[in-house]
Parts: C-alpha cells; sequence; structure tokens
C-alpha cells in the first residue's frame, strides 16, 4: 500500500446546519453536526470529558472564539478569544493556546501563551514571551502539548529545533532542551507517558524520536530495526507508547540508497514503558491519527489516498492489525491533514472528527464494544 500523507489541509464545501447521518457498519453509531455561521472552528481540544472547538476568527484575525460542545445534543455555547491562538492543548481547568505578535521591525514572532480557564470561561494572554522566532514559516512548525503538569513548546529557534518546558502560571521557560529531532515538513509532535515526553519532528523528518525524563531531563534516542522512512504519528495508551511510520519495501536493499519515488510502506508500532520495542506490523491499512478511547486504540484518515472515505480503523494492541470501525463522508477533499492539525479528540465513550472549511463539520463515532 503506497501512503500519500495529504499537506493541503481540510477542504470543504459549503453545507447547511443541521445533524445526523454517516455510513456506518452495524453498531458503530455516528452522529455529525455541520455549522453554519461565523462559528466555524477549525480546532479541537477534549479536557476533562468536555470537547472544546476553537475558531481562529476571519481573516483580520478577530472574532475568535472557544466553544463547548453539549455532548447529548452537540449544541455550542462559545466565548470570546482576546487572542487569536493556535495548537491548543488541554490541562487541568484550563486550555491553552499559543499566540503570536510580529514584531516588523526586528523581523521576529514573540510567542506568548494564552489561558482559558474552563470553569471561569475568561481568558488571560501572559504577558511573559516566552519565545522569539524569525519572521517566516517556521511559525508553522511549532507545537504546543500540556503534559506532566508543564506546557512544551517544540520549534526551530536560533537555526536548530529546541523545546522549552514553559510554566503553565506565567508561560516563562523554565528548562530548555536543545539535543531533539529536527522538525519535518509539518508539525513536530509531543507526546506524555507516565514520567516521560516523547519527542519526534513529525512527518518528512526522519524515523528517529527522543524519550526524555521528566524529573532528571535525562533523554535518550529511541530507535528500532529496519529501514523505516518517517515516524509522523505517537500516541499513548497508560504507560505504552504506539506509533505510525512509513518503511522502505522489503525488497529495497538495506545497503542501497532508496529511489525517490519508491512507493513507501505503512506501519504501527508498539513501545513498552521502559522504551522496549514490544511488536511492528506488517504494511498495514491506516490513517494519519492514533487516538486512545476506552483502553484500544484507533486510526483515522483517509488511507492511501486523499480520495473518500474517510475511515476509522481499530487496532488490536496485540497483533497491531487493523480492522475498520466506520467510514465517514464528508464534502469536498477529506484529506484531514498531517498530525498536529489538532482535528481529532476522544471524550467518554466516542471520537470525535472535525473537518473544518467554509463550513466545518463535526464527526460524533461511537465504536461498538471491542470483541
Amino acid at each position: 500500500m503506497a501512503v500519500v500523507l495529504c499537506l493541503a489541509g481540510l477542504a470543504l464545501g459549503a453545507h447547511d446546519a443541521a445533524s445526523s447521518n454517516a455510513s456506518a457498519p452495524p453498531n458503530a453509531a455516528v452522529t455529525t453536526k455541520y455549522f453554519s455561521g461565523a462559528f466555524q472552528p477549525d480546532q479541537l481540544v477534549t479536557s476533562d470529558g468536555q470537547v472544546w472547538l476553537v475558531t481562529s476568527g476571519n481573516s483580520n484575525g478577530t472574532g475568535c472564539r472557544i466553544g463547548r460542545l453539549a455532548p447529548a445534543t452537540m449544541a455550542v455555547t462559545s466565548y470570546p478569544l482576546p487572542a487569536c491562538g493556535f495548537n491548543v492543548t488541554a490541562g487541568p481547568g484550563a486550555i491553552f493556546l499559543e499566540t503570536t505578535v510580529a514584531r516588523v521591525k526586528s523581523e521576529t514572532y514573540a510567542i506568548h501563551i494564552e489561558r482559558f480557564s474552563t470553569s471561569a470561561h475568561v481568558s488571560t494572554v501572559f504577558g511573559t514571551v516566552s519565545a522569539t522566532m524569525a519572521l517566516g514559516s517556521d511559525i508553522a512548525h511549532t507545537q504546543l502539548a500540556y503534559l506532566a503538569g508543564s506546557l512544551w513548546f517544540y520549534a526551530s529557534l536560533n537555526g536548530r529545533a529546541e523545546v522549552l518546558e514553559l510554566s503553565t502560571g506565567t508561560g516563562a521557560v523554565e528548562r530548555v532542551f536543545r539535543s531533539v529531532p529536527q522538525i519535518g515538513g509539518t508539525e513536530p509532535i509531543i507526546v506524555g507517558t507516565p514520567g516521560y515526553v516523547w519527542l519526534a519532528g513529525g512527518a518528512g523528518s526522519g524515523a528517529d524520536f527522543l524519550r526524555v525524563d521528566v524529573r532528571s531531563g535525562d533523554s535518550r534516542t529511541v530507535e528500532f530495526p529496519g529501514r523505516f522512512a518517517s515516524v509522523y504519528e505517537l500516541a499513548a495508551s497508560g504507560g505504552s507508547l504506539f506509533f505510525l511510520y512509513l518503511g522502505y519495501p522489503s525488497s529495497t536493499s538495506p545497503t542501497s540508497t532508496p529511489p525517490a519515488r519508491v512507493a513507501l510502506t505503512a506501519h504501527v508500532g508498539h513501545f513498552n514503558a521502559n522504551g522496549e520495542l514490544l511488536k511492528v506490523s506488517p504494511d498495514e491499512q491506516l490513517g494519519t491519527w492514533l487516538v486512545p478511547l476506552a483502553g484500544s486504540m484507533f486510526s483515522v484518515g483517509p488511507g492511501g489516498s486523499c480520495a473518500p472515505p474517510v475511515l476509522l480503523w481499530r487496532v488490536d494492541e496485540q497483533t497491531l492489525r487493523t480492522a475498520v470501525v466506520t467510514r465517514l463522508s464528508p464534502p469536498g477533499n477529506p484529506c484531514v491533514g498531517e498530525p498536529g492539525f489538532r482535528a481529532v479528540g476522544a471524550a467518554g465513550h466516542s471520537i470525535y472528527v472535525l473537518f473544518s472549511g467554509p463550513a466545518a463539520s463535526l464527526y460524533r463515532v461511537t465504536p461498538p464494544t471491542a470483541p
């Protein structure tokens, strides 16, 4: 199976506001919500069993809002944000966003953290400058994540990839990690397991990734045997780490340089809490994301192309083989983008998949109980 990683984002046609229906095997409950009006979400995050949606506003950078989804009705109650933010992430009682202030004279961006209280429904932009970046496209290849009581910011700073551990109360830098994987063509990846933070450069960056001991700050590069091209997704399930990667076909000589246009194979792998490789799958049907739900692991995406439908697979955690749970048919191009484009989350017993665009749509999928 040749895999095409979609880079174009989410392009959808217009739809009326309403809800219900998608093509699904029996027992997979699927509800669809279409958005109309000014609130058109382009980011999704789950926190404390709730689903939150963020809209980046209009082309002038105004009108940004965050909305809470009611699980039963899928109605949205939204609140204003004083600054437009991206790379949304959630911590206890709060949602955080990465914001920028352009400094034209110095040709830099000042990175500030915005905190939204999920109880008081008010937002504050920290006055601290968490990082300074050169004006340019590097801002599109950053990552923000809440893990182990801190915010972790991954970006190309001073001409090289760095990860900053930030205070959740001020946005101030607490630790700096410089020996981290270089960033690929999209966003880098940050995932946590108990006591550790795992870092990868994302699609197009190569296949090495790093495990950082949160307490000591010690790190080690994690590698596994075989010819692989790119680790493009990480997801934690308890203390275990699952990952998606692209590899070269077994027919490719291990000592030769792979052809530039060779069809890559797609795989899922599994590390235990000690960073020991337990298993990798054969060439498998997989999506762009991994999402854990109720002790099971799922993958979401268009599979080997950006042609419809978008599939939700259940990953067998013992064999790492996949089975289709449901098929989603969003309007327009179903390519759901690269990891880090905040479009998939899990809350309660359901997985939520967001398609943004001129008229956004949100799917809620409740998978059948695992056999």
